[in-house]
């Protein structure tokens, strides 16, 4: 490392002055904006006792901002997804493709019901499924594709939407990172078969915790509410509720919808500041030599759950890891994110090594990537200093 000939310029992980610090902070995600609507839905929850018809009216609130037919509010998107693998009849024998850098939720739902996670490789600009990578994945015994659309970055779907259809495969969208994206002026979750979307409270659109399915085939929704809300239940007079399948209680809350109804009116205005500012950084960022920017494909749209650059090793003297740290340091807090490697992070996994084995643009993209949290709270003096604290410590571990 260069040695700094001054505090201002000297990293604060080796004893210099940070670009912000305590006293200074970036903003983070928390604390939430809750609007007046949410507050109004809250009271009248409480008011009418949980009678409130909350739950519906977000429900078609939310199906009709994302353009379709139906939506199906659930626990949280690993519960959705798993309605959907469940209610699509999948089980053992059965393969699905999904991406291989994801949370464990996009697998979670395929694992329980004992079918197969497939993952193909990945673009290594952006980190999600390609219609290539998917093809070749594609066997005899595929029944669905999960896309993920990672760091709010949205896949590019046309060409994915044509395998699927090729191979007569159910399409679903994991879209936990990027409620209300658009691709090609459709909202994201309506492209596919189904969407699911998630709203803990870190999520674009907060109701501490929550998701949603949605879907323009009517059969498919009725098959989620029954097996996801409904614990595959059929009411038989005289006797009570039988239970038809193996069904789960992951049903949403009438206080969570409450918070949703107003969260969902505000997100349009702060999915577009988000991509205004990180715009901003990424015009700040595209000389920084060694450092790439998210790369959007032409027709997809980025709203930042994650903001994220990649690094070449071949120009600094540390890795993605220990340049995170630095810039943790200067005030930024960031990190890498090797456990988004799904297949590496399933330690139960049959045939761990071999399914890593065949992921080297998942893997090199995860090993290059520095991500952390993004948030419509910043300023443009904020962006400034992040793009301030990226560059002091390029430059500190310049090779």
């Amino acid at each position: 490392m260069v040695v700094q000939e001054s505090l201002a310029t000297k990293l604060a992980i080796d004893g210099g002055t940070p670009v912000r610090d305590a006293a200074n902070p970036l903003p983070g995600v928390f604390p939430r904006d809750i609007p007046p609507r949410s507050r109004e839905e809250l009271q009248r929850v409480v008011d009418e006792g949980f009678t409130s018809d909350s739950i519906q009216r977000f429900e078609a609130e939310f199906a009709a901002a994302c353009g379709v037919k139906h939506a199906v509010a659930l626990a949280n998107c690993t519960s959705a997804i798993h309605a959907v693998v469940a209610g699509l009849g999948l089980g053992p024998g059965d393969e699905v493709i999904v991406s291989p850098i994801t949370d464990f939720g996009s697998v979670g739902g395929i694992i329980s019901q004992g079918a197969t996670p497939v993952f193909p490789d990945v673009d290594i600009r952006t980190g999600n499924i390609t219609a290539e990578h998917i093809e070749k994945a594609v066997t005899s015994r595929s029944k669905a594709i999960i896309a993920v659309h990672f760091y709010g970055l949205l896949c590019d779907l046309d060409p994915i939407v044509e395998v699927a259809r090729k191979h007569s495969l159910t399409l679903i969208e994991d879209v936990c990172q990027a409620t209300l994206a658009e691709y090609k002026g459709r909202p994201a979750g309506s492209i596919g078969d189904v969407g699911c979307f998630s709203f803990d409270a870190e999520k674009h659109l907060s109701t501490d915790h929550g998701g949603m399915a949605i879907t323009d085939d009517r059969h498919l929704a009725d098959r989620i509410r029954f097996i996801g809300q409904n614990r595959g239940v059929v009411q038989v007079q005289g006797f009570g509720r039988t239970h038809q399948e193996l069904g789960f209680n992951f049903r949403y809350g009438q206080l969570e919808a409450a918070v949703g109804l107003g969260q969902l009116e505000q997100l349009p205005r702060q999915n577009q500041r988000r991509r205004e500012l990180a715009a901003t950084l990424s015009r700040l960022l595209h000389d920084v030599e060694g450092v790439d920017p998210p790369w959007i494909p032409p027709g997809s749209d980025h709203v930042y759950w994650l903001y994220h650059f990649q690094i070449d090793p071949d120009c600094f003297s540390a890795d993605a890891t220990q340049m995170a740290a630095a810039m943790t340091a200067e005030g930024l807090s960031c990190g890498t994110a090797p456990y988004y490697l799904i297949p590496k992070a399933l330690s139960f996994l049959p045939d761990r090594e071999a399914a890593v084995a065949a992921l080297p643009n998942a893997c090199e993209h995860l090993e290059r990537t520095i991500r952390w949290q993004w948030t419509d709270k910043h300023t443009e003096d904020d962006v400034a200093d992040i793009a301030g604290i990226i560059k002091k410590v390029c430059n500190a571990y310049r090779a």
